[in-house]
């Protein structure tokens, strides 16, 4: 028997990103096409120690190579793509063996009404959230982004039952990108087809401003298994002195509550980067109101070019006990 509900739904679906599309490329007339294609990427290796631990080779940041590029159609309209590999480079391996194109796999059209792409990236929520946090939410060494968002991922099914979790991407789905309205853009993603598995689709939302030495950014995002998570950031430049700080708010059920050991996280983000020349110091303090879990990070990064740098982080953190880590490592974007 053909599920009526489930089969219009999925043509819902289908109608919205057709129509998404057609409203893209409705202004498009023939014309030469001129097509531009970048290669890109970004290395970080890190020697770092935990208190307790033994020396290990890590990252301060994702190491990710990539292709992406544009056709222009006219009028104003492109074809974009976008195609990310993830890997270790103490090793030489992909981050996710199961999941060549790891980082994004997308295609889709931009014009001046925003960017439509379909396929795999990260959520509205992640592709932001960066911004306030002085290790750009890297999780690694130094990084505050634990207390950012807690125990929430995007995709949400993580148990052994149901697989890994997708933890800042979803695939199958459609992203939306406006334009820039005198400082204020925003940003809608979901997905198209739902796990069986799935409790629900994963929804997501953000709201940004950005001018002058301001930044502020509103989100709210929901995952497969029907967590989901309000997020508050913001921050302000004086000179060489930028303050940063988000507060944000889970909400987790079933298996992934029993994971955590709570059905819900209060989290608080305080932090600061400071300009030494072309030398900036990093400082921050995270904490989880709701586990107890806390920790302070100091940093210090130093550019050799434009594309290459330096740096160093000295953290403490407690979750059951104290850790004291530091690691020292090098950056290069190309």
């Amino acid at each position: 028997m053909i599920n009526l509900n489930r089969a219009g739904s999925r043509h819902m679906h289908c109608r919205a990103l057709t129509l998404g599309l057609v409203l893209l490329a409705a202004a498009a007339s023939p014309a030469q096409a001129q097509t531009s294609v970048t290669m890109y990427g970004n290395l970080d290796v890190s020697i770092g120690k935990e208190s307790g631990g033994a020396v290990v080779m890590g990252r301060g940041y994702n190491n990710w190579l990539g292709f992406k590029g544009q056709e222009d159609l006219g009028d104003g309209l492109a074809a974009i793509f976008n195609l990310q590999t993830r890997f270790i480079p103490g090793t030489g391996a992909q981050e996710r063996p199961t999941t060549f194109f790891q980082g994004e796999s997308t295609v889709g059209l931009k014009s001046s009404a925003g960017s439509l792409r379909i396929g795999r990236a990260v959520t509205p929520l992640w592709n932001n959230i960066w911004l306030f946090e002085p290790w750009y939410n890297s999780g690694f060494n130094g990084s505050l982004a634990s207390y950012q968002t807690g125990s929430y991922s995007s995709d949400g099914i993580s148990d052994a039952a149901l697989g890994y979790a997708n933890f800042a991407r979803i695939s199958n789905g459609v992203f939306y990108d406006s334009p820039d309205f005198s400082g204020f853009r925003f940003a809608v993603a979901g997905e198209v087809e739902r796990n069986p598995l799935a409790k629900t689709r994963n929804l997501g939302i953000s709201l940004n401003y950005g001018k002058g030495a301001a930044g502020a950014m509103v989100s709210y995002e929901r995952n497969d298994n029907n967590d989901n998570i309000y997020f508050l950031g913001g921050s302000y430049g004086f000179g060489g002195l930028v303050i940063m700080g988000s507060y944000a708010r889970t909400k987790l059920v079933g298996v992934n509550a029993a994971a955590a050991g709570r059905s819900s996280e209060r989290l608080t983000v305080l932090a600061a980067t400071y300009a030494v020349g072309a030398d900036t110091i990093k400082a921050g303090y995270g904490r989880n109101q709701d586990s107890g879990s806390h920790k302070v990070s100091v940093g210090y990064s130093h550019p050799l070019s434009k594309r290459t740098s330096l740096y160093s982080d000295l953290y403490r953190e407690k979750i059951k006990a104290n850790v004291t880590g530091y690691a020292v490592g090098m950056s290069h974007t190309f």
